[in-house]
């Protein structure tokens, strides 16, 4: 059973389309939420793939409603008012809490009801190609209809009839899905909304203030070509008790900085947040100029990444087709192939053999997929010499470890003889600066690439500082929460920090650095921030070194990890690891309760990284000094006599 899934999404369409291949259902206005059932067990994620069955007491019961042993379910969480309407507005009290015995009394006042629309996987068979029509009759078999739990009813090219009939009954709009389409980890034109009400996501960038309590309204943002710009404020819909929840939310937010690309000189009195926030909001229409007209505020939207607030545009399938996916470098299911890339001679070989047993991906997936993720790769393993760790025969087989390159390696891959004081001669290393020496190593078996920490150039000063945070037998959670207590520190220094998965179970920040301070300078900063988050949580973070000293329940911030020869896994490798875990760039919104690392993996990073771009850009562009992060850690240090 997959252990994550990102949900397939719609296009907007501006009417329903024709023909016996559609068929329609309902928009519920809801929470979407992609439904684990493991033995009656349930586990929920939101669109983002944080855990959300903790919001919803009441939905624990749906694994008794199902009739398998395992399944993933697609569906909406959805509140109803007493006509059987779903609307956000009446969700919002039910994700905009966190303290346990508010969220079981509102499970008793305010019930939500799950809808469901899909199944993904059942005991043991992977859905997700066959066909949704398929797909629909094996839900309706196996699904059990209560008050916490109902079937998203469809109908078969009724598309007019039952938008009419949404239209009568105050509903938001109806989805029409083709019946032959796979479930794709996208936003696809195999599925279309038609709504009927007007309303979207939005980024919050800031806020104005006035006679009203806390803020008089929202400035609002949407991404255009990568680019956040604004298209309105909001200042109706607001509750005082939603008023006093927004800004706390924005409070730790605040910047000095505009987020917008470029901001409208009637914006100058904003205060302006961080644009991490996502809100839902219903508007008449658009004007000429791209703002918008009467909008009303619905409420906060945590289960919506900001990257995917854009303006949503009519797209009926007939009249316009998307880009069109990149081709797979090696398709069909020939074992062997060989072709020029960056015009040098490759060979693949053993391209059906199975890297990655319980899900069944080959060897080709992963060529296919370093291929694809190269571009993003390349800038962080450029010029770093690399440790290899092969698998010849994938996870499951026997693995060893290159770092010292022979002669058979091909005079295009670029090899740095680095001395050795340990050997007293020099190691031959490595190094991947382009696509084909990505390529050559992923063939031989290298499932991950390990990069120093310092290039070719300044082997002896790393550019950036490696905070590794290590859990000791405790939940992702606790990772979750030391990350962020090491971001305030960061802060506090005036350093900026960016967090990655591991791929494993831990959690990563690089701080980016000038290269001009050496190993031990820098492992030395490390770890004096190691030892004052320590001293503050002594209940998080545990500190000795050997690993059976350590305690458990902990977490173990690795600064010994920061010196010369020592590599790490870089941003954007798969990782050796069952599930094809991906090394994946976060931003900080992101860090948050329900986070895990094997969200992200070979099926669906690519996706992921077309949608949000390289988060860790700034690492690469963006070099900071030392000298004033010493200068204020000394001064909490004497402060707190640590």
């Amino acid at each position: 059973m997959p252990s994550a899934v990102v949900p397939m999404k719609s296009y907007l369409a501006e009417s329903p389309p024709k023909g016996d291949d559609w068929l329609f259902e309902v928009k519920w206005d809801g929470v979407r939420a992609i439904s684990f059932i493991d033995d009656q067990s349930v586990r929920m994620t939101s669109r983002t793939g944080h855990s959300c069955e903790r919001q919803y007491p009441e939905l624990s019961v749906i694994g008794h409603q199902i009739a398998a042993k395992q399944a993933v379910l697609d569906g909406e969480i959805a509140v109803l008012d007493k006509n059987g309407v779903s609307g956000f507005g009446l969700i919002q009290p039910r994700i905009a809490v966190a303290d346990p015995n508010t969220i079981a009394h509102l499970a008793r006042r305010v019930p939500v009801t799950l809808f469901v629309f899909d199944l993904l996987y059942l005991d043991g068979y992977d859905l997700r190609n066959v066909p949704l029509i398929e797909r629909k009759r094996a839900l309706q078999s196996i699904l059990q209809p209560s008050g916490v739990m109902r079937y998203s009813e469809h109908f078969i090219n009724q598309g007019e009839e039952m938008l009419q009939a949404a239209r009568a009954n105050g509903l938001e709009g109806i989805i029409a899905k083709r019946a032959q389409s796979k479930y794709e980890s996208k936003r696809s034109q195999d599925w279309l909304k038609i709504k009927i009400l007007t309303q979207q996501e939005f980024v919050i960038c800031g806020y104005t203030t006035g006679e009203r309590e806390y803020f008089s309204s929202l400035a609002l943002g949407l991404y255009e070509n990568g680019k956040l710009v604004y298209v309105g404020n909001v200042g109706t819909g607001f509750d005082q008790n939603l008023l006093e929840l927004i800004y706390r939310r924005m409070e730790p937010l605040t910047t000095s900085r505009s987020p917008f690309s470029a901001t409208p000189p009637t914006l100058r009195e904003t205060i302006w947040v961080r644009p991490e926030l996502v809100c839902e909001v219903k508007f008449s229409s658009w004007t000429e100029d791209g703002r918008l007209r009467a909008p009303v505020f619905l409420g906060l939207r945590p289960d919506v990444d900001p990257a995917e607030c854009v303006r949503e545009a009519s797209a009926a399938p007939e009249e316009k087709t998307m880009p069109a996916a990149r081709k797979p470098l090696l398709s069909g299911k020939v074992d062997e192939a060989a072709f020029a890339i960056d015009g040098q001679p490759l060979k693949f070989t053993h391209l059906n053999k199975v890297f990655f047993p319980a899900e069944g991906y080959t060897k080709r997936d992963l060529l296919n997929y370093y291929d694809a993720v190269a571009d993003l790769l390349l800038p962080y393993l450029r010029d770093r010499p690399l440790s290899l760790k092969r698998y010849p025969d994938g996870i499951s087989g026997e693995f060893f470890f290159q770092k010292d390159t022979h002669d058979r390696f091909p005079t295009w891959i670029r090899v740095e003889p680095i001395y050795s004081e340990h050997k007293k001669a020099p190691t031959r290393f490595e190094l991947a600066d382009h696509r084909a020496a990505l390529l050559y190593l992923t063939n031989l078996g290298c499932i991950d690439q390990n990069p120093w920490m310092s290039r070719v150039d300044s082997l002896e000063y790393p550019d950036f500082m490696l905070i590794d945070l290590d859990p000791q037998g405790c939940e992702f959670d606790r990772i979750v929460e030391a990350a962020q207590l090491v971001r305030k520190k960061l802060d506090l220094i005036g350093l900026d920090g960016y967090p990655k998965t591991t791929g494993g179970d831990g959690m990563h920040i690089y701080v980016p650095l000038e290269p001009v301070y050496s190993y031990e300078q820098v492992r030395s900063l490390a770890e004096i921030i190691a030892r004052v988050v320590a001293a503050e949580r002594p209940d998080l973070f545990t500190t000795p070194r050997p690993v059976a000293r350590r305690e458990q329940g902990k977490v173990y911030f690795d600064y010994l990890q920061i010196g010369e020869s020592k590599t790490i896994a870089a941003p954007y490798v798969v990782r050796a690891y069952p599930g094809a875990p991906v090394a994946t760039p976060l931003a900080w919104r992101e860090v948050a309760p329900g986070l895990l690392p094997s969200q992200f993996h070979l099926r669906n990073a690519l996706d992921r990284f077309a949608r949000v771009g390289d988060l860790f850009e700034p690492v690469l562009k963006k070099p900071q000094r030392l000298e004033p992060a010493i200068e204020k850690l000394d001064k909490i240090v004497q402060r707190r006599g640590t």
